[in-house]
């Protein structure tokens, strides 16, 4: 994004949000995409093993509900979990066509730097390749919320304000309206990239802190 604003580019910046995204996950899919990156017969019986046979039941104060079977998801809290995520999500980023899409175990995020007189060709690339996403999500039994997804334009002060119209997204039925600032992977990034905003709220979880050890 930084190379971008050298090149006198906004960049537009999407936060995907997906819900519950371990607790989605098909097995039937999952092992089909172990099969496909390599792993043995034995490896794949073994992972149909550990992924079967679990059940889950609720339980307030001495009251426990029935169990019910789990037919989707992976254990949370194992290592294995986010191994295995990775590989079920590992061609998602060969959807889109126009921007950039990297994901972090389940955070993900679409990029694509333009000219500011390219907006409105740039609108219609990003609602195609959301689209794109969205179809592979559903294909996937995943589910993004477009609540939570977030748009973020990148680029310095004059870039942004000559920007000829205001970048909404269709999406999902929501529309998603430029943000001030995201928080991607434990940083706050704003639409300059003063880091501001981070450093700010860093500052002050620190002094929390250290109030709180000096008390």
């Amino acid at each position: 994004m930084l190379e971008a604003m050298d090149k006198k580019h906004v960049t537009a910046l999407i936060l995907l949000d997906l819900s519950k995204a371990f607790d989605s996950i098909n097995h039937t899919i999952l092992l089909h995409k172990l099969k496909c990156v390599g792993a043995s017969p034995l490896a794949i019986q073994w992972f149909e093993s550990y992924l079967s046979g679990r059940s889950q039941y609720v339980r307030i104060g001495s009251t426990v509900s029935s169990t019910s079977a789990l037919t989707h998801g992976v254990p949370q809290g194992s290592i294995l979990s986010p191994f295995l995520f990775g590989i079920y999500v590992n061609d998602l980023p060969a959807v889109t066509v126009s921007s950039d899409l990297d994901s972090y175990v389940d955070d993900s995020k679409l990029h694509l730097a333009f000219l500011v007189e390219d907006v409105q060709q740039t609108i219609a690339k990003l609602e195609n390749d959301l689209y794109k996403t969205a179809k592979w999500c559903l294909e996937h039994q995943l589910l993004i919320n477009p609540d939570k997804t977030k748009l973020l334009l990148v680029g310095t002060r004059s870039m942004l304000q000559n920007l000829p119209t205001q970048i909404n997204l269709n999406f999902l039925g929501k529309t998603l309206k430029p943000v001030s600032v995201v928080k991607d992977l434990g940083m706050h990034l704003d639409l300059h990239l003063s880091y501001d905003d981070h450093i700010s709220k860093l500052s002050s979880t620190c002094i929390n802190k250290l109030c709180q050890i000096s008390r």
